[in-house]
């Protein structure tokens, strides 16, 4: 991290823009929240690595502070008369190399920005609610409480900017887009009259759910969708707030400035992805038990909860349309734009694992998934050698450029450039393996997971050990500036806070195994009955002691036998193999009688 003379030291790779300043703060502060043994919102009880590796912050007394101190000063940076603000600024780009962005342009609200706000005012609420009840001074429990309120409305300007952002758009009969959706569900087959009957089929759940979003949408799409069923039509997030975007009318919006939208208003696979990741924290266990939310914010929850459906569930159906080869599995994914890109196929593989989360999975996702992440790893040659002027070196340098339809009113066309595809790989190969039940799958994800973080690693900078140098690992990449990219920074951090998760979470738990260890432990408990009924009270004691020592191990061996079935079955042969030691020992003292 960078912080001089006890200083936190804005900007790295990119000058100071609001996406990569929150990015540079979340690389310490999403994991003390995550992950227990990170926590920094307790000064006495902060571990002793992390405080060798924080040093530079100062003491454990020092560094909850050094966290409001940047809270604060980011508040203060990207908050103007009018409110909060969410602008690309530096992460912004000409399509065309030479060109400059205008200053207009600048100021354009970026929905990548309303996402990473989302994760960062909720993981910052956490953190000083529980760094709050270790103060005692009341000029700092104050200080910490103003500060509060401003997260809180930062956060509802977020949440407002993505319901803005959200779209529908219908698609043209014959147009382009149509048919170009229609080439990736149909997968070689003949586009035909049974095809798209079995399409706009499984797609009317989405479609019965679009009249819900009352608001933020032009009543020209409902009129759409309602004259003309026939059509198909496409939803998610766009870069921006789009062009027809309506105002959200909710006690939460009063007072939030909803400024007319710029983006084209189509979806783009790679901001609706980063929607979805900043949804899912606003969804998470720990928002509802730290409550995280307000009253008033609960109702723009439920609006955006909607949408979070929606699109996981329309993306979800086009992914893995079809009995035969699934379109997810046809790498490169092309979308609606025309733009193709195994990034896309790794945004689709994210959205699609996001979904199993609630375990309405279609056939075998899981296992055609494996394969098409072990593809893309190979694609982007993070798990295979790379040699000079390798085309798969270009999604990591100079990154996959993603256009911003619209951005072209107060300038030249712009576009987004996304440099972390090893981290979208690994993120969507652990997400996968948190979900499924075989280990066989669990094991060739997890090795897809390993490669990326291994390539994740020797990518690192020699002289700070943060990111990125890609010249580490690519053949004739010059090397990186010496400061580090707080996006692919922030990013590699995710991957690890995901890592340290799928760890945390109980092993992988066969059926079979349940039911060979459930046979263990009732062969097991119909012994000791028989050992009680043939060893009596005034049996030795020895005895006595050694059946209530195997009983308690097959009650624990009961309560483990669901989440670990192989430690429940290991209890069970040792209470066989002592109770059958009983028995011998009693027999060998009759014969010898």
């Amino acid at each position: 991290m960078t912080i001089n003379n006890g200083e936190w030291t804005w900007g790295g790779r990119d000058p100071s823009n609001s996406i990569s300043d929150a990015e540079q703060i979340l690389c310490l502060l999403y994991p003390a929240t995550e992950v227990a043994g990170f926590k920094l919102d307790r000064p006495d009880a902060i571990e002793d690595d992390v405080l060798a590796v924080l040093k530079p912050m100062g003491s454990g007394l020092d560094i909850p502070m050094r966290m409001l101190e940047a809270l604060e000063r980011y508040l203060d940076n990207y908050t103007d008369e009018g409110g909060p603000t969410f602008t690309g600024g530096s992460y912004l780009h000409t399509e065309e190399p030479g060109n400059e962005v205008k200053p207009e342009q600048s100021s354009y609200d970026i929905t990548e920005s309303y996402s990473i706000s989302v994760t960062l005012c909720l993981s910052a609420k956490g953190f000083l609610r529980e760094f709050q009840r270790t103060v005692e001074r009341a000029e700092l429990r104050d200080r910490i409480e103003a500060t509060l309120k401003r997260l809180d409305n930062r956060l509802t300007v977020a949440m407002v900017g993505l319901l803005r952002s959200f779209v529908i758009n219908v698609l043209e009969p014959d147009s382009e887009a149509e048919t170009r959706l229609l080439r990736t569900v149909s997968q070689g087959r003949v586009v035909g009259r049974t095809l798209t009957q079995d399409l706009r089929g499984q797609l009317q759940p989405v479609r019965d759910k679009l009249p819900e979003l009352t608001f933020g949408l032009p009543p020209e799409n409902e009129r759409l969708l309602r004259d003309y069923p026939e059509r198909f039509f496409e939803c998610g997030w766009a870069w921006g707030v789009a062009q027809d975007a309506t105002d959200i009318d909710l006690p939460a919006a009063v007072g939030v400035r909803q400024p007319h939208g710029i983006a084209d208003s189509r979806p783009v696979l790679h901001f609706t992805v980063s929607a979805l990741d900043g949804l899912a924290d606003l969804f998470s266990g720990r928002t509802s038990r730290q409550g995280l939310l307000t009253s008033e914010q609960q109702a723009l929850r439920e609006a955006l909860n909607l949408r979070w459906g929606l699109a996981l569930q329309y993306w979800s159906t086009i992914a893995t349309f079809g009995t035969g080869r699934w379109p997810m599995e046809d790498v490169p994914w092309e979308g609606s734009d025309g733009q193709t890109s195994p990034y896309f196929t790794e945004l689709v593989l994210s959205i699609v694992s996001t979904s199993l989360v609630g375990g309405n999975a279609k056939g075998d996702v899981v296992g055609r998934s494996v394969g098409v992440l072990e593809e893309l790893a190979q694609r982007g040659r993070v798990s295979r050698r790379a040699v000079e002027e390798d085309r798969g070196i270009t999604m990591h340098d100079p990154g996959v450029p993603i256009p911003l339809r619209g951005s072209e009113l107060n300038g030249p066309p712009l576009a987004w450039v996304y440099t972390g595809y090893a981290a979208t790989l690994a993120k969507a190969a652990l997400r996968f393996a948190s979900v499924t039940s075989s280990r066989r799958n669990r094991a060739r994800l997890i090795e897809v997971a390993d490669s990326a973080v291994e390539h994740l690693l020797a990518r690192r900078q020699q002289t700070t050990g943060l990111w990125d140098d890609p010249s580490n690992v690519f053949p004739g990449v010059a090397p990186a500036p010496a400061t580090p990219a707080w996006d692919i920074t922030e990013r590699a951090i995710e991957v690890f806070v995901a890592s340290a998760s799928l760890i945390a979470a109980p092993p992988v738990a066969d059926q079979g195994q349940i039911d060979q260890a459930n046979t263990k432990i009732a062969e097991a408990r119909h012994i000791l009955d028989q050992e009680r009924l043939t060893t009596p009270t005034a049996g030795g004691a020895q005895e006595q002691k050694l059946l209530r020592e195997v009983e308690q191990l097959l009650n624990r061996a009961d309560s483990l036998v669901s989440e670990r079935p192989a430690t429940a079955a290991a209890l069970a042969d040792k209470v066989l193999r002592d109770l059958d030691e009983l028995a011998f020992a009693r027999q060998a003292a009759i014969r010898s009688a």
